[in-house]
């Protein structure tokens, strides 16, 4: 038996890979979809502000991989669209261009005024209100089982069983104590879309972070990263200011009727931790810390994860054909 604490999306990643490679898995969660961090993220394949930058790349890589078979399916809320990459001035080449297939400078006239530079590449929009219960779907189509339960520490865990995957992403401060772990508030902002073209991104605004996402009828629209702030209420102030910079990327959305005001608090910490940590002959993976890049970064980073489990991993025998 193995048990993974935490069913957002890291959780539910590895769970999903475990159990459906045969193992005997239960994911132990205080908060199940659609009460968890993940449910609230725009969530668009961009590697957003992680660390460190050379797994990054591999773990986003992995996952774009991933969800590429994944779209166009109803079923799974994952769509593809092309990503607007907009800067304010001249800029190099991303660190990170190479995980994509395709990524090209636009010409001016494709750049909404008062942009100097940009990019754009395909990317995959994750509509994880969609998206995780088709997770769990597979999971339990897999013979997963899910506990919802409240944990003060790992300690219940590790006395089922010797091997347990940390994906509590906040909750890791306390599970983990790990003082690393902190809150990035994200406040977003939906509205129907007046027919954006498709993902437009300002990171780099000088007022702050921009970013316009379509998910079918409507349009998610970012917002805002405070670190160490745990207010889980919009701010009037906020939905202001989330309105008012993403109507510089498309004018129309300053006219846009809103639809909802949504919070999440995002696992920030200094470096992704994807890391074995062995306890006597009983082995802890924990895979948290993803800040604002989770869902890009869930696929790669459940596949190393697992990788690092393997000496704990008992072989599964191989079913006989029918």
């Amino acid at each position: 038996m193995i048990v993974v604490v935490g069913c957002g999306v890291a959780g539910l990643s590895c769970a999903v890979r475990l159990a459906e490679a045969g193992h005997a898995v239960e994911i132990w969660a205080a908060s199940l979809p659609p009460r968890t961090t993940s449910n609230v993220a725009a969530a668009f394949w961009y590697p957003y502000q992680a660390q460190p930058r050379a797994r990054v790349l591999g773990w986003a890589r992995v996952s774009y991989q991933r969800f590429g078979p994944l779209a166009g399916r109803p079923e799974t809320g994952v769509t593809t669209h092309r990503l607007y990459d907009l800067y304010h001035e001249p800029v190099e080449r991303p660190w990170w261009a190479d995980a994509v297939p395709e990524y090209s400078r636009l010409r001016p006239g494709e750049r909404p005024a008062g942009f100097a530079d940009g990019f754009v590449f395909p990317s995959l929009v994750i509509d994880t209100r969609v998206y995780l219960p088709y997770l769990v779907r597979r999971f339990g189509r897999a013979g997963g089982r899910i506990v919802e339960r409240r944990l003060h520490g790992l300690a219940p865990a590790l006395e089922r069983t010797p091997l347990v995957f940390n994906c509590s992403g906040l909750g890791a401060r306390t599970l983990a104590s790990d003082p690393e772990v902190y809150p990035i508030r994200g406040q977003l902002v939906h509205v129907d879309d007046p027919g954006v073209r498709g993902i437009l991104l300002d990171e780099h605004g000088a007022d702050g972070l921009a970013y316009a996402v379509p998910r079918g009828d409507h349009c998610v629209l970012g917002g805002t990263a405070d670190p160490r702030d745990d207010d889980p209420s919009p701010r009037p102030e906020d939905t202001a200011g989330i309105v008012e910079r993403c109507a510089r990327l498309d004018p129309r959305l300053a006219r846009a009727p809103r639809r909802a005001e949504l919070v999440g608090l995002r696992p920030g910490r200094t470096t992704v931790r994807v890391e074995a940590e062995v306890r006597g002959s009983a082995c802890i993976v924990h895979d948290y810390g993803h800040g604002g890049a989770g869902v890009t970064l869930s696929w790669g980073c459940a596949e190393e994860a697992i990788a690092l489990a393997r000496p704990y991993l008992h072989p599964v025998p191989r079913r006989r054909p029918a």
